[in-house]
């Protein structure tokens, strides 16, 4: 994750203001705009307490880590509608993300529940809109994402204390997925090498070879990587009157009683007969569970394999998940390198960020020379297009010059700016221009800050 995502500084400021019972305040600070007078306006008093109610125990900041994120640049998924929780009269609290290239502002806001589009999730979610191509219901399934009152959850979904220690989880990180189901205490019925189920993208050798059959049941199951401790209660919340869920994996399905211990794996092909002959009923009809529901937390897989340590992770998320450890301690800002090596002619020079200045190592009569000579028609490159093009977009910096510029555009972007003043206190010239003519300071005016 891109570390402007969520700076440190704006995390303690939102959490001072949520702390101290400003919760508007604690919105700002994490750049999320809801305006509790156009609620008042355009719902009525009653309503818009009601939703005021729910927005008290907003975690903003956490909500902001936790949206889907373009993996580059950590710009959040753009014109996206994420459904957080039911409001009375059929209505919906929103989160929705800007649009490409705009600031990174999250707006919450009211949605009528007929407006978005709409599928049956079960008792889970009566009447919820469902998931497409613009709506993502991700949030609204796992509370924990964004709720003070449910952030406990997440320590369940991940196995509990000791979780990093799960053997189901260590068995089935290690590939070993057949032998961490029966550890976690399943039933697992395989049935993908049943005629019944047809035989289609089935490794035809597995029929007959143990081994390759074993091979198989575990690459059926690799994809899914379960939450296996919660799977009990997840199916709980999921099952209707058939006592079944079922979770569609990459051309196989899985079939969870709800509750209890029986699990069965078959082809992803359908087959009325012999779903009315296994199950009582065809698994077209047996609840779909959310795949959010069913797989373990990413962070947890981070914290398995060593992309992420405990001090990574949000100071909510690392209370949740590391109760009584101490930390964890605040990155410092993102630094800019304030020495840029380019290349100038067949020579390699180092262009220096200082005192707001860019310094090039060229006399003044070289630079007059050359300008001359651009004057002339001459091309204008290496150490006088860094100078010249950190304030005219229009001149084609070498690419280090470019990639820095573009940088400290992203962390304006993303609402930084801690980061960009530790790079002016540092040297670095604040008046960069991008191609389509916007400073810094205009990328940066809707935080309300300067630098």
């Amino acid at each position: 994750m891109h570390p402007s995502v969520a700076p440190p500084g704006m995390i303690e400021h939102a959490t001072e203001r949520r702390f101290a019972g400003d919760w508007l305040g604690a919105f700002e600070a994490a750049y999320v705009t809801v305006d509790p007078t156009d609620l008042h306006r355009h719902y009525g008093p009653r309503f818009a307490k009601a939703v005021e109610a729910e927005l008290r125990h907003v975690i903003p900041d956490l909500l902001r880590w936790h949206l889907p994120r373009r993996p580059d640049t950590g710009v959040l998924v753009p014109d996206m509608c994420y459904p957080l929780t039911a409001l009375p009269d059929d209505y919906v609290l929103v989160a929705r993300t800007p649009s490409a290239q705009q600031p990174q502002r999250i707006t919450l806001g009211v949605e009528a529940l007929g407006r978005l589009p709409r599928t049956d999730l079960g008792p889970l979610l009566p009447r919820a809109p469902r998931s497409d191509s613009r709506t993502d219901l991700r949030f609204f399934e796992l509370r924990d994402r964004w709720d003070a009152r449910h952030t406990g959850e997440l320590l369940t979904r991940c196995g509990g204390p000791g979780f990093l220690a799960s053997r189901p989880l260590l068995l089935d990180e290690s590939g070993r997925h057949a032998e961490a189901w029966a550890a976690a205490g399943f039933d697992l019925r395989v049935l993908l090498f049943d005629d019944r189920w047809g035989r289609d993208r089935t490794d035809p050798a597995a029929w007959s070879d143990p081994s390759r059959r074993a091979r198989a049941v575990d690459q059926s199951l690799a994809w899914l990587r379960p939450a296996f401790a919660f799977l009990p209660e997840a199916t709980r919340r999921v099952a209707d009157a058939t006592g079944l869920v079922r979770i569609d994996l990459r051309g196989r399905r899985l079939v969870l009683e709800a509750g209890g211990p029986r699990a069965w794996l078959l082809n992803g092909t359908p087959a009325a007969r012999a779903e009315l002959e296994e199950f009582g009923v065809e698994l077209a009809r047996v609840p779909s569970m959310p795949l959010a529901l069913a797989r373990r937390p990413p962070e947890l897989t981070a914290l398995l394999r060593g992309e992420l340590g405990p001090g990574d992770l949000h100071p909510v998320t690392f209370e949740t998940l590391f109760p009584g450890l101490p930390g964890p301690h605040p990155h410092p800002p993102v630094r800019l390198p304030t020495d840029i090596r380019v290349r100038c002619g067949t020579a390699t020079h180092t262009i220096q960020m200082r005192d707001g200045r860019i310094v090039i190592p060229h006399s003044e009569e070289e630079i007059r020379r050359e300008r001359a000579l651009i004057a002339l028609g001459g091309k204008r490159t290496g150490c006088l297009a860094a100078l010249d093009g950190w304030r005219d977009g229009r001149i084609r910096m070498p690419r280090a010059m470019r990639r820095l510029r573009d940088e400290a555009m992203l962390l304006a972007q993303h609402g930084d700016v801690w980061a960009l003043r530790a790079a002016v206190e540092s040297g670095m010239d604040r008046h960069a221009r991008d191609a389509r003519g916007q400073t810094l300071r205009d990328r940066l005016a809707w935080t309300g800050a300067s630098i």
